[in-house]
């Protein structure tokens, strides 16, 4: 079985909230791990291999979470089963498919964050495998986008004692990096995408939806997947933050350095979009014009 639809991102703006909510719908099917990663990890290389990446956060990351799912299995939230297959096999086209498992009424998806900023030619293997199916894409300012991403990556979730006693320099080195501000260039990940899929196989929402109107949000997601949409399928944790944690506020000069750094897709986006939220992020990237 393969799936019909990607929730590719962005990372930090309300996947892991969609993806609990989507969860619940009995039309819909996720696999029993959030964040597959087929196509965004090397091909072939078992997920366990992280435990010998160079880079030690990412070694501290893929151990912290083989644990945590190990936990699941002795708790039965997660087969056996499932959990060797996701972390000891070799991932093949063949093994992306066995992962899915829905009944004939569900429409089975997956949700990886790390495939919105994936390259053109990534993203032309995505469109091989997979022509047909639809993309999901939450969008959150970002600026703030791009600040918890590095807050993350400092926190203790990947080894490190957090963002009050990172080194000014590597915080500039991280938020300078090409590949962490590809995650935030919502107007280039769109036209790539764009390149295979359709802008009606595109649904985007924003992250503000979830605190403004998030019955609204997921009921729109649902007419999107075709699935039904009734309220009955609102389940109760739609109003729950998930995933959330608390960061230092990010400080006018960054403000000013990410602004420079992604004003031109900014102001793309809010060309395309010409929303409220378009509009909030193009004003709050302004709002210090001097370093």
């Amino acid at each position: 079985m393969y799936p019909r639809f990607l929730v590719i991102g962005a990372q930090k703006a309300g996947t892991t909230w969609l993806h609990k909510n989507l969860k619940s719908h009995p039309e819909i099917w996720l696999p029993p791990e959030k964040e597959i990663h087929f196509f965004d990890f090397p091909p072939l290389i078992p997920f366990f291999f992280l435990l010998f990446a160079p880079d030690s956060g990412i070694r501290h990351w893929g151990l912290n979470r083989m644990k945590r799912d190990y936990r699941k299995v002795r708790s039965g939230e997660q087969s056996l089963s499932w959990y060797l297959s996701y972390y000891l096999q070799i991932r093949t086209r063949k093994w992306y498919f066995s992962l899915f498992t829905p009944e004939s009424t569900q429409i089975p998806g997956e949700t990886t964050p790390r495939y919105a900023p994936l390259s053109e030619s990534k993203i032309a293997q995505v469109h091989e495998l997979l022509p047909d199916i639809k993309i999901i894409y939450l969008l959150r300012n970002p600026i703030e986008r791009a600040w918890s991403d590095l807050a993350m990556y400092h926190s203790p979730r990947f080894g490190k004692a957090g963002l009050e006693t990172t080194d000014q320099q590597q915080i500039l080195n991280f938020l300078r990096n090409s590949q962490h501000l590809a995650s935030s260039k919502y107007f280039d990940i769109l036209m790539r995408w764009e390149k295979h899929y359709p802008a009606a196989r595109i649904f985007v929402g924003f992250q503000q939806q979830i605190i403004d109107a998030p019955d609204q949000l997921l009921i729109d997601i649902y007419r999107f997947l075709e699935v039904d949409d009734g309220e009955q399928h609102l389940p109760e944790t739609i109003h729950k933050r998930v995933n959330s944690h608390s960061y230092p506020d990010i400080p006018d000069t960054m403000i000013h350095l990410l602004g420079g750094l992604l004003m031109d897709d900014l102001e793309a986006m809010h060309h395309r979009f010409n929303n409220r939220y378009t509009k909030q992020w193009l004003a709050y990237a302004r709002q210090c014009s001097s370093p």
